[in-house]
């Protein structure tokens, strides 16, 4: 009697999806999920579709307050006061939503990363020197938090050997272990601990008739170095902007899987980033506005 051959199954969608590495089935899954919510009428889908959405630009505007960004902003305002620098730093808000309100069209519309589109737009060199510089850019910033940590845990009577080591393994940990949707909600609730910047502003009671005086009457304080004041606002210019914000948030919108149909929700996410940020960084610069250095020389004289 002839043995009958059985003949291969075709395989299932499920059974290709399992072949697949874990972070990508996760990044397929994630789309497939926001494809769902996308065509489904319910205003409770709508809702849930935009909060799928929030995330990467609140991300890279608030991520620019952190521990550099925080001494910049303090000590900008012990120098200079608040007459150039709240103005100033208000209209970065538009600046920086601008900037990354690009990267959300990009990535919906080419489903490239920054960098990929820079490799295939401008050649290797362009590409390696973008990725070298944001390399030596991003291992600088570590550094400043690192600082900030140590600086900040001082407070608390927590020594370095233990500050520092501690948040470098929770770093890491976050980085490697969880997958992106889990990472992002995590990084979200940290980044929402910067808006204790506001209530202390308030705190310290500032002059609110400097403030609006500040926005009203926009000016460089007399009497100011032009080179150490140009130094400074290049320095709030490099907190407001950086590279790395640039390839961040391209690469979650291309990993969410954003369409045409989604820009809109990734302009609302930037927006609301950029004006938190606006606000929060506004905030160091208020606690010292009665120690105007420029002001105390006039007194003197």
């Amino acid at each position: 009697m002839p043995i009958l051959s059985e003949t291969p199954q075709t395989p299932t969608e499920a059974d290709l999806l399992q072949q697949l590495p874990e972070e990508e089935r996760q990044r397929i899954q994630e789309r497939w999920r926001i494809y769902q919510l996308r065509h489904h009428p319910s205003w409770w889908r709508r809702l849930l579709l935009f909060l799928s959405l929030i995330g990467p630009g609140i991300l890279v505007m608030i991520a620019d307050n952190d521990a550099g960004g925080v001494i910049t902003y303090a000590q900008t305002g012990a120098m200079y006061g608040i007459g150039f620098f709240i103005p100033f730093l208000l209209l970065m808000i538009p600046v920086a939503y601008i900037v990354q309100e690009m990267t959300v069209r990009l990535g919906a519309v080419t489903h490239r990363g920054h960098a990929e589109m820079i490799w295939g737009r401008y050649g290797a060199f362009w590409g390696v020197f973008s990725l070298l510089d944001l390399t030596i850019a991003n291992i600088l910033t570590l550094v400043t938090e690192f600082i900030g940590i140590r600086i900040g845990m001082s407070i608390f009577s927590v020594p370095p050997y233990l500050s520092v080591p501690i948040a470098w393994v929770f770093v890491a940990s976050i980085m490697i272990f969880p997958h992106y949707n889990t990472w992002e909600r995590v990084a979200l609730w940290i980044a929402a601990g910067n808006i204790v910047f506001v209530p202390l502003a308030i705190a310290a009671h500032p002059d609110w008739s400097q403030v609006v005086a500040a926005v009203d009457s926009w000016h460089i304080p007399i009497g100011t170095a032009l080179g150490a004041f140009t130094y400074v606002i290049l320095a709030n210019l490099g907190t407001t902007i950086a590279p790395w914000m640039l390839f961040f948030e391209q690469a979650s919108v291309v990993d969410k899987g954003l369409t045409i149909h989604d820009i809109p929700g990734g302009q609302a996410d930037t927006a609301i980033g950029s004006l938190s940020m606006g606000v929060i960084a506004d905030a160091p610069i208020q606690r010292p506005i009665r120690v105007h250095p420029v002001h105390a020389a006039n007194h003197q004289k």
